[in-house]
């Protein structure tokens, strides 16, 4: 079961009224979440749920054994304990796969005789969510930031939490626990007005514009470059950039809609990204939760912050480059990530070299402009090494860029439209979407259920075809 699915609809409404009515009836509604979160997971693969026990059952007792002692030396070897047993799970069940065969091919290179893989591993969806949101809790208790949960029913149901559990947005234990824990009187007009809107949203995004894009473009310049002129592979490497912000914040919307319905707020995953006018304030709007995670967990980790070093820069490329490792055990991936880094790292020389003392002065337009054009290029670039299959794909995308040829049949007047509907509201003036919801939560309730259900119908009708899966749901 997905967010687009036909089921999806049916078994919200039926978490939200039963939900509703237990609080109405003063009955615990942890377990509620937690058994519809279980379903909604075991309907992918009942096994799934087994991993995700043993991660929450460890963590949950490392963090009680850490808020129980005063001894730094146990604090470090509980949370020693915790790191290597979710990464160790996470590494096994996403990479023994790609490693094992590797390993089969490298030995038959090298002479050994030829060699099959004996078994694989099941890879488990959303175990890189679900394992980074539980070690958030983790270190956030080891350095003494926070408490833990006071049962493991209630830190399973953080973790396990549907509408987050998939795909994000990483939430930690001081945003999640306490709704948790004491959940809402009732569900206020606005509240659930800005809950379907998010939805509808998150429909549009991810089933009339990412799933168009990728099905009538992106996926078939991708896959075979060579039979496209440069000016088309140059459409196909932008609307691969509306696809993966539309596609992945449209799954956000449409996580943080859900956990809205059932009173608990989440924080926001994306803001505008490609109106940033350089690659820092890129990362501050793009994939939120996971940007900020790198910066709390690993980046302040490492060691060598001593500023006139290189160390600070060398920090930020060896994190984004881990994380992009995190996305999956490819070159490819851990091209996109080193990029991201050494462009984060190069702003952050330039504006140390450059910066004056006192306030800085305003930047005129055409400079914002400028930085917004050249940030965007630069992370469409990078999202060619991210949405090619190897290397060697990646290189013929930017040789077939390199040709300069200009034949254009292949983009639509209904593609460029595509596009622009998931590029334009990015650029419009701050507030437009606050007043678009605040019109939609104005409208009467029946209203907003219609419109939610008209959208979700339209669009699945116009789509012809099932959804494509999220991308983040492979990661």
């Amino acid at each position: 079961m997905t967010f687009t699915s036909p089921l999806y609809p049916l078994f919200l409404l039926a978490v939200v009224l039963l939900y509703w009515l237990a609080v109405r009836l003063r009955v615990p509604t942890l377990g509620l979440i937690l058994g519809a979160s279980l379903l909604f997971y075991a309907s992918w693969n009942p096994f799934y749920c087994v991993a995700l026990a043993a991660s929450a059952a460890v963590d949950y007792n490392v963090t009680r054994a850490m808020a129980g002692t005063s001894d730094a030396r146990r604090k470090r070897l509980l949370v020693t304990i915790s790191l290597v047993f979710d990464l160790g799970l996470l590494a096994s069940l996403k990479y023994f796969n790609l490693f094992a065969g590797t390993t089969v091919k490298l030995w038959s290179a090298l002479g050994g005789g030829r060699a099959e893989v004996p078994f694989g591993l099941l890879f488990a969806a959303g175990i890189s969510f679900y394992t980074f949101q539980s070690l958030s809790l983790v270190i956030d208790v080891y350095r003494g930031d926070a408490q833990p949960a006071r049962s493991y029913l209630e830190h399973l149901t953080f973790v396990a939490f549907f509408p987050t559990l998939l795909a994000g947005p990483i939430t930690r234990g001081e945003t999640l626990l306490p709704q948790l824990r004491a959940p809402r009187a009732a569900l206020d007009a606005e509240q659930g007005g800005r809950a379907l809107f998010l939805i509808a949203l998150g429909v549009v995004k991810k089933l009339v514009i990412a799933d168009y894009l990728a099905m009538n473009l992106v996926d078939r310049v991708f896959d075979l470059p060579g039979m496209y002129s440069s000016l088309e592979v140059l459409a196909g490497a932008y609307g691969y950039a509306v696809q993966i912000y539309c596609d992945f914040s449209g799954y956000s919307d449409m996580a943080i809609g859900s956990a809205l319905l059932l009173g608990i707020a989440l924080k926001d995953n994306f803001n505008d990204p490609y109106r940033s006018a350089d690659i820092a304030e890129f990362w501050r709007r793009w994939h939120i939760s996971f940007s900020t995670w790198l910066r709390d967990y690993l980046f302040f980790s490492l060691p060598g912050k001593r500023p006139g070093t290189i160390f600070p820069y060398l920090n930020l490329v060896i994190t984004f480059a881990l994380g992009g490792l995190w996305h999956g055990a490819a070159w490819t991936y851990l091209v996109w990530g080193a990029l991201q880094g050494l462009g984060l790292a190069g702003y952050r020389f330039l504006q140390e070299r450059t910066r004056k003392p006192g306030r800085p002065p305003k930047k005129p337009a055409w400079r914002t402009a400028l930085g917004v054009f050249i940030t965007f290029h630069f992370v469409t670039a990078s999202w060619i090494f991210f949405r090619s299959p190897d290397l060697e794909r990646a290189g013929q995308i930017f040789s077939r860029l390199g040709r300069l040829s200009f034949g254009w049949g292949n983009i639509t007047p209904a593609l460029m439209l595509a596009m622009a509907a998931g590029l334009v509201p990015q650029f419009l003036p701050e507030g437009w979407y606050r007043r678009a919801m605040d019109r939609f939560v104005a409208l009467p309730a029946y209203a907003q259920v219609a419109a939610l259900a008209l959208v979700f119908v339209a669009v699945r009708l116009a789509a012809g075809t099932a959804p494509a899966p999220f991308i983040y749901f492979s990661y």
